[in-house]
């Protein structure tokens, strides 16, 4: 790694950077490399499973699933545009009625998880329209938004986001 950025590549791809490495030391070499590189306005190319350290990092984010891309976007506007929200019904309901807005559902009887995509401001009649209330409202980490934007949501009858629809 030092090797490589003592050649001071406009770009850099660093694939799985901390891959076997201890916490504190993973944090570090993250530090140092961000820093190194970021003080000299180059760009690089950051691919990670470790969706927290990519949430450090990264000012850009893209999601591939399946070999496609299911989300791109400023790390900030995608974290303002995606929300984890707790819903209660006034009484028990065996299924949560479908929202718009909304990625993933679960939960059962009255109170539901909804990982929900929209503007801030239509939260509350997307929820009211279903006829339930809001009880809590959280932004999401970036590992959430991939697992609800990646995953089948069987409460909505969904395949996976990416996947071709069978012939």
């Amino acid at each position: 790694m030092l090797a490589t950025l003592a050649h001071r590549p406009a770009r850099l791809l660093l694939d799985e950077l901390s891959t076997g490495l201890d916490p504190i030391v993973r944090r570090d070499v993250l530090a140092a490399v961000i820093r190194t590189v970021a003080d000299e306005g180059r760009t690089v190319l950051f691919s990670s499973h470790l969706l927290d350290e990519v949430e450090l990092v990264a000012d850009r984010v893209g999601i591939l699933a399946n070999g496609k891309i299911a989300l791109d976007g400023e790390l900030a506007a995608i974290k303002e545009e995606h929300f984890k929200l707790i819903i209660r019904f006034p009484d028990p309901v065996t299924q949560c009625p479908p929202i718009n807005g909304s990625l993933t559902t679960s939960g059962q009887g009255r109170e539901w998880t909804v990982f929900w995509q929209g503007k801030a401001d239509d939260i509350l009649p997307s929820v009211k329209s279903v006829g339930s209330e809001l009880v809590e409202q959280h932004t999401p980490s970036l590992d959430d938004i991939f697992v609800a934007r990646t995953r089948p949501n069987p409460a909505l009858n969904e395949r996976h986001p990416c996947e071709e629809p069978v012939t």
